[in-house]
């Protein structure tokens, strides 16, 4: 598996600027770290990448701890960190989440679609509740059984390429956290069929580069959440408390 990550991440190239308000890619994840990450508060980005999350965070006032299985994706993520002069707001750390050892507690855990990939996932969410403050919270994302593309087979081969065990019901992920002792304060289901064929596909990435800029990405956005209610989701998106 490892091995896998270390592929994907293998052609990186350093980062141009650090992600705003109205990025395409990230706009779920930024509508609730905006809503629920506080300044100063202490956050851990687990399967961080290459740190874009992060950089967003700490130019935000956070401190992060990011950790992530790929070694080739951490030594990215330091290097743009030191360019973008927050190497000071953020510590990353390679390794595998559910194997490192962190002697610490955070007011915010991002866990954004790593628990697919973990053959033992709930022991991860396990392990989130012990690193979360009393009254932290669990923001996390995973993709949905409920994708068109899914539900019709395309991504089959996707899943097994990126390393997918599992997908999620909105029910499954919710007990997912339940279970563990959350207390789950809302659930998003997000990205229509047009979306999910951009990130997919080759020629959806092709596509996205045209269609990734303001304010074309605001329509495309759009237009992708109408079909969402009749279509269905492609990712869940899922916020959490420790009780």
């Amino acid at each position: 598996m490892k091995k896998l990550y270390e592929r994907y991440h293998s052609d990186r190239k350093s980062q141009r600027r650090i992600i705003g308000e109205n990025d395409f890619t990230y706009r779920s994840m930024i509508y609730f770290i905006r809503k629920y990450v506080h300044l100063k508060d202490k956050v851990l980005d687990i399967g961080c990448g290459v740190g874009t999350i992060d950089f967003y965070l700490a130019k935000r006032g956070c401190n992060i701890v990011g950790v992530d299985i790929s070694r080739q994706a951490i030594l990215a993520a330091m290097k743009d960190s030191k360019n973008f002069k927050l190497n000071q707001h953020i510590k990353f750390i390679v390794k595998d989440f559910t194997k490192v050892v962190i002697n610490e507690k955070f007011n915010v855990v991002i866990c954004s679609e790593v628990l697919e990939h973990l053959k033992q996932d709930k022991l991860a969410v396990e392990k989130i509740i012990d690193l979360l403050i009393k009254g932290g919270v669990v923001i996390a994302s995973s993709p949905s059984k409920r994708a068109p593309l899914y539900k019709i087979g395309v991504l089959n081969k996707f899943d097994l390429k990126v390393g997918h065990v599992r997908r999620y019901t909105e029910a499954s992920f919710k007990k997912l956290f339940e279970r563990a002792g959350f207390k789950v304060l809302e659930v998003n289901k997000t990205e229509g069929v047009f979306r999910n064929f951009l990130f997919v596909s080759s020629v959806g990435g092709i596509l996205l580069r045209v269609l990734n800029k303001w304010p074309v990405s605001e329509v495309v956005t759009f237009l992708d959440n109408m079909t969402v209610p009749f279509f269905g989701e492609s990712n869940i998106y899922l916020v959490a408390e420790k009780k």
